[in-house]
């Protein structure tokens, strides 16, 4: 059995998560400002915990902060969209690499994904399907075993919910 660490869940690490699940739904579309007085406004937190929060989506690259414009929501460019995938590959090789050498090779957790991403699609829900794609991308990468390895995945997953959350907003 393994022993999962406690991170001590404080009300800045909250509200990123709160926001970070905003900004990964769509709600704000790249550029739009994020300034830690709206926040300490519509959540009543203080301003040391509004730009903790920041600093964490910030850390995530969901959001970017720049002197004269202060923090925002991530742009991001065509380029970096390639970058993204071009990681992703790597990562993905990297998993498949280490799941082909196994024998028998376990695809269960593959067929589910799969499924899930077929409901999602048969339902027309676009931000399920995401999620179901990203879901089954991250497994791929989780089957090499190397958290380091996981934890960039995710990065760069992230980076790719929020473009595809957009494009989804778009298409809506």
């Amino acid at each position: 059995m393994s022993v999962l660490p406690l991170r001590p869940v404080t009300t800045a690490t909250a509200l990123a998560e709160s926001l970070r699940e905003e900004l990964l739904s769509g709600a704000y579309a790249p550029g739009t400002p994020l300034g830690d007085a709206d926040l300490i406004e519509r959540t009543g937190v203080t301003a040391a915990t509004a730009r903790a929060a920041l600093s964490e989506l910030e850390h995530d690259g969901l959001v970017v902060h720049s002197l004269h414009r202060g923090v925002e929501v991530a742009r991001i460019t065509s380029d970096e969209v390639r970058d993204i995938y071009a990681a992703r590959r790597v990562f993905e090789v990297a998993g498949l690499e280490v799941l082909l050498r196994r024998r028998p090779v376990d695809v269960t957790w593959l067929e589910a994904a799969i499924e899930r991403m077929g409901e999602a699609a048969v339902g027309g829900n676009g931000r399920a399907l995401v999620e179901a794609d990203l879901a089954f991308h991250l497994a791929i990468v989780a089957a090499a075993g190397s958290r380091r390895l996981t934890r960039s995945a995710q990065g760069a997953l992230m980076e790719l919910r929020l473009v595809l959350s957009v494009a989804d907003r778009e298409r809506d």
